[in-house]
This record gives C-alpha cells, structure tokens and sequence, in this order.
C-alpha cells in the first residue's frame, strides 16, 4: 500500500509540469465544448463579417478555436518542460548502393513502346480498335523497365529460408498487422449489401464501366469514361463483377472494402517508419473503426483510394529515403503514375513524395549525390506508367474537367458565391476553410455521399486531433511533421474548400489516414509525458490507452452501425427505386420494355438501371396521353414504373390500358412510405388499344 501511495506523488520537480499539462487538458476540453455550444446549422452561422461581433453571445466558432490555440501552446510549453521527445525518424540513406551499368537497351525499348501507345492512345479508334493489344504493350514496357531495374541493382527475391528467418524475427508485428487487417476488414464487410442503404446511382456507373470491359465494348483501357476517369480505374470493378455477377451491390462494393482496408494497412506501416510501433498501431486501430472511412470504404465509389494512394506513397517515399533501395523509388515512381488513372484526388499523392525527396534534396545535399540515380528511376517510372494517358488527353480536354465542373475558382462561381452571400471574396475563402476543415471535429457531415449528423470524430478524439496539430505545427522543421500537415490540410484546401458546396467529404478523403496519425501521436505523448512525470501512469498506460481505444471504438461504431442506419441518413428515394426495381425489370430481359414515369426525380440513364439490367430496353416516359399510349412500339410487352409522386399518372394508364398487372412497392427500412408504383402490360394489351 504505502509503495501504491508512493507511486502516485508527483516530485516537486515536476508539480508544475503536471498541473501545466492538467490545465492544457482543461483548456482543450473547454475549447470543445464551447465550440459544440456556438455551433448552429443556421446557414447565419457561416457568416464571417460577423464572427467577431457574435464573440460575446458564443454564436462563432472563434472562441473555441482561440481556446484551442491557447490549449496547444500550453501543450508545447508542457512537453519542452518535461523534456519529451518522439522517436527519431532515422537517419536519409547518403551512400551510393552499388549497381551494374544501366540497360539503356532496355530502357530505350520501354520507352519507345510507351510513346507507340501513346501516339495510338491519341488517336480514338485506332485505340479502341487495338485496346487489348495496347494494354498488354503498357504492361510489357513497365516491366521490362521494372526487370532492367532490378538487374541493375542486383535484387534478388528472398529465398524460403530468409522468408522463415523474417516472420519469425516480426512474429509479433506480423500478428498485430494481420489482426488489424483483419479487423478493419470485417468492420468493411459486415452486412455490406444493405448498410449503407441503398445503392447509389454512382455505384452503378462504376458497374457499367466494369460491364462494358467485361463484355468486350470497352477495349481502350485508356479512354475517358464516367467522371473523367480511364476505364482501367474500373478493371477491379470487372474483376469482381466478372466473378460475383451484376445481379447485386457487393460486387461494386468489395473494391472499395479492399481499398479501405490497404488503406489502414499502409497508414500503419507508414506511421511504423516514422513514428514508431505504439503510434503506428492506435492510428490503425483509430482508422479501422473512423465511421467517416468506414462508410466510404463500403459504397462501390472510388474515392476512397484516395487515403490509400496518400498512405502508400508515403510509406514508398520514407522506405527509400531511409534505406536508399532502388526497388523503392520504382514502385513509388509506377503508383505515383497509377495516381492519374483513377479519382482525380488521388494526384496529390504524387505530390506529397515529391515534397518528401524535395526536403531531402535541399535539407542534404549528400542525399541528392547520393540518390540521384535513384530519383531518374522513380521518374522515368512515373513518365513511362502515364505516357499512355498522355496521349488520351491529346484528343480531348478532360484532364481538369473534373476540377473545372466543381471548382470555386473556375468560371464565375466565386463571384456568384460572394453575390449570394454579401461577403467578400477573402471572406467567402475563410468560410469554405471553415465548413470544410470543422466536420472532423464538432459540424455535421450533411450532404455530399455522407450526411452525418455527428462530426467525423467523437469529442475525445477531437481534442487530441487539435493538440496534435499544435505538435506538428510546433515541429514542422522536421521532415515528417511538415509532411503530415501537408497531407492533412491539401486535401480539405483543394478537396473542398475551393470546391463549391463543402463539406466535400468524398474529396477529403486523403486526409483522413494524417488526422488519425496526428491523433494517436498527441495521446502518445500526452501519456509518455505522464508516465514521466509518475510511475503509477507510467504503469496504467496501457490501461488508459486501451480505454481510449474502447470508448472512442464504442461511440464510433454504435454510431455508424446502430444510430445511422437506424435513422436512415443515407437513404434517398430515387437511389432506391433503382436498387429494388432491379427484380422486376429483370422479367422483361427478351421480351419487354421499361417505361419510367420519373419526372422530377428519377431518369432512366441512372446507372444502376443499366449496371443491373443492362439488355432492357429503357425509355423515359413522362407524357401521360392516349396519343403518347398509342405511339408505343407494340412488339413486346410493357412495364410502365412511376414513383410515387406520379402515381395517378401510372392510374389513368392502367385505365386506359385494363387488364394488366399492377404492382406497389413500400420503402424497405420505411415500410409506411410507397417506393414505386408499377404496371405490367403484355403486347397484346398495347396491340388492342385504340386512343
């Protein structure tokens, strides 16, 4: 008892820095809260030129961040009181590896395939015309380059008995990786079909795109498909399609279930390289239960490869700066390329090596003499994995359109928004900043593929989210912090704040894999510096470790599995009766038509009608008159859709047309609301009418 006792005093030494780091927690706590109390859904709310008069009634996010900033700065003082420190990133690789010669009869040869495809690939049909043969030239080229690559340095695959000699050696690592994967993985796969509910039209686009390679439509891997993407971004979704069938969401969604789960597997082995293993595996448990990239890691739409992309890149870009492999620059330089195939997000992945090999080169110079062999290799892989694009985009302008069509500052959406809203444009910036950047820690997620009603992270998580901001802020000189502020904030910048209509949260999505590191390094060092300063904590770490895992696990996921989907914050009408008429349209596949009487909300180039039964015949039918009955092609039968709103409109065609089938179909999760109305006519009966 009395050694119980002990252990808890705290040294004069150190009194004030434990009351410094209590009151910091006071502080951040209160920030929290106030900034829960000022926030409103009241559009007023956002109104900057008045954010400094309302400071007194509490009805601006200024307080609370003026709090935070005051939290941070005390935090900053407290660790440099008690002397904390994180693990050191490790030493830049500054020693020329030896290598043979290049085979520059190889490189000349991957590179003048790479420019044939190009030139093909800017020409449309000749493309479309020799599309698989072009794939396979792409293929062929990088890894010729890939084998020149290697012989050079002299790689060698591990044989069996290193293989043994390393798992044994990680056993335990390798244990918690494939645990967490695990983990995250069944968190992604639970129930998929159904939650979220239901399948959106978005989902069915990627579908079409996967059918139309699967059945030998699409042959350019290289063209431009829906939202400005290549079709190779759809191959995974082929492969799944191809094997599953089309006859259901899952297949779309395993993509992104998969992409999910990497995603939390790199932000782990990222975090392991830089910050060490106690860091690395809170942000991956943090990520793997995040209701914010779990949800996006189970709708079949590609966005979520963007915190994949980020999280790869990085841990490729700080494995080869640290260890100075070829083998690293390589496949950094060929996903840095893979990175404009796919949601346009993704290209700030690229980016971020680019600012990690920039710092390196300029911070140390032995570095750059040491490397520079290593950095033409990530380049030219980066050139040759693109060069087919390149030639895409030569026949058409599609590059930017995705930016362009959302960008505040393209066109004169700017100026509309500052006419809209009576602020200037410096004004208009600050609130897209805000409205963008707050949903990770106290606004709701509405709207944009999300509509959460709750921020991404629960209050806890939240504060340690600022006060490792005020870390990295407060170490920026180093490397690693530099980088994750960059990864952080470039996607909510560029995603979203200079995109009209934020929160974007389907474009934020790179951020997502930094803010979970910056949380589980604040809690890190808060509960070091703890430990330090008395044993009894330096003890009951890990106790308190795994109680902030369990409550934040607890909040998250009782949220995202219980009270969201009870609530029905996903659903949407006209995204559901595409997903549940998919049965009946079926019966028609040979032998009828579809009629869509959908006019306002439902169209019939939605792409889940085309992604579930794509040799259906499908008409937009929205003029309800007997002439209109009677120029109908009467050589098959006819099913005539109507949602609810135009339910007398499918009445007086059931009149006019006696004798059919009718058929009513309630909500699945809302069983007291309608979800479409149907009527089924044979030919014989559209044959027989007479106006």
């Amino acid at each position: 008892m009395k050694k119980f006792i002990n252990s808890l005093r705290v040294s004069s030494k150190n009194s004030g820095s434990a009351a410094l780091l209590i009151l910091t927690f006071m502080v951040a706590a209160t920030a929290q809260y106030t900034l829960y109390l000022s926030y409103s859904v009241n559009p007023t709310y956002w109104n900057v030129s008045e954010w400094l008069i309302n400071i007194g009634n509490n009805a601006t996010p200024v307080p609370g961040l003026a709090l935070y900033v005051l939290a941070g700065l005390l935090l900053v003082v407290s660790l440099r009181a008690i002397g904390m420190t994180l693990p050191p990133m490790g030493e830049f690789w500054t020693q020329p590896r030896a290598s043979q010669s290049p085979r520059f009869g190889f490189w000349l040869t991957s590179v003048g395939l790479a420019l044939l495809i190009s030139i093909y690939t800017a020409q449309p049909e000749k493309a479309q015309a020799n599309g698989y043969g072009l794939a396979f030239l792409w293929l062929i080229s990088l890894a010729m380059f890939s084998y020149s690559v290697l012989r050079q340095t002299d790689w060698k695959p591990p044989t069996p008995g290193s293989i043994r000699n390393w798992i044994v050696e990680n056993r335990l690592e390798i244990i918690a990786i494939l645990l967490l994967l695990i983990f995250a993985f069944g968190l992604r796969i639970s129930d998929l079909e159904l939650h979220p509910y239901s399948m959106i039209n978005d989902e069915g686009e990627m579908g079409k795109g996967a059918l139309c390679l699967l059945r030998g439509e699409c042959r350019n891997i290289f063209a431009i498909a829906w939202a400005s993407q290549p079709y190779v971004a759809y191959l995974p979704y082929a492969i799944t399609v191809g094997f599953f069938g089309n006859d259901f969401a899952f297949p779309i969604r395993l993509v992104s279930v998969m992409t999910g789960t990497l995603a939390v597997v790199f932000t782990y082995l990222f975090t392991r390289e830089t910050f060490g293993r106690q860091a690395s595996l809170l942000a991956g448990i943090l990520l793997a239960i995040l209701p914010y990239h779990i949800h996006f890691s189970r709708i079949g739409v590609d966005n979520i490869v963007d915190s994949l992309s980020s999280a790869l890149i990085l841990w490729l870009t700080i494995r080869g700066i640290r260890t100075g492999y070829p083998v690293y620059y390589l496949l950094t330089g060929i996903v840095s390329g893979l990175c404009f195939y796919t949601y346009p997000g993704s290209r700030l992945a690229p980016a971020f090596g680019l600012l990690a090999f920039g710092t390196a080169c300029l911070t140390r110079r032995d570095f750059l003499r040491a490397q520079w062999r290593n950095l033409l290799i990530l380049l030219a892989a980066a050139l040759l994995t693109t060069l087919p694009l390149i030639g895409t985009y030569q026949s058409n302008s599609e590059f930017n359109q995705r930016i362009n069509s959302v960008g505040l500052l393209q066109g004169n959406r700017l100026q509309n928004e500052m006419e809209f809203t009576g602020l200037n444009a410096a004004q208009v910036l600050i609130a897209q900043f805000f409205k963008s950047s707050l949903p990770y820690i106290i606004s709701e997620g509405s709207f944009n593929f999300f509509n959460s009603p709750r921020a991404y992270f629960s209050p806890p998580a939240a504060v340690f989210l600022m006060l490792g901001l005020a870390i990295a802020i407060w170490l920026i000189r180093d490397l690693r912090y530099s980088l994750l502020l960059a990864w952080f904030f470039a996607p909510i910048v560029l995603g979203s704040a200079l995109t009209v209509g934020p929160p974007s949260h389907q474009r934020m999505l790179g951020s997502a894999p930094a803010s979970v590191i910056l949380v589980a390094l604040a809690f890190i060092s808060v509960i070091q510096s703890l430990g330090q300063l008395n044993k009894f904590l330096q003890r009951a770490s890990l106790l308190l470790t795994l109680a902030f895992i369990a409550f934040t696990g607890y909040r998250d996921l009782t949220f995202y599995f219980g009270e969201y989907r009870a609530d029905h914050y996903f659903e949407d009408l006209s995204n559901e009766i595409t997903y549940e008429s998919r049965g009946i349209i079926r019966s028609l596949e040979g032998q009828g038509r579809l009629w869509l009487i959908g006019e306002p909300m439902t169209k019939v180039h939605f792409g889940n009608f085309d992604y579930f039964n794509p040799d259906v015949e499908k008409h937009d039918f929205n003029t309800i008159t007997p002439e209109a009955i009677a120029s109908l092609p009467k050589d098959q039968d006819a099913l005539f859709l109507a949602v609810p709103y135009r339910e007398p409109d499918l009445r007086l065609v059931a009149e006019w047309l006696p004798g059919g089938e009718w058929i009513a179909e309630n909500r699945r999760n809302q069983p007291e609301y309608p979800l479409y109305f149907a009527y089924k006519v044979s030919k014989e009966h559209l044959q027989s009418f007479q106006p």
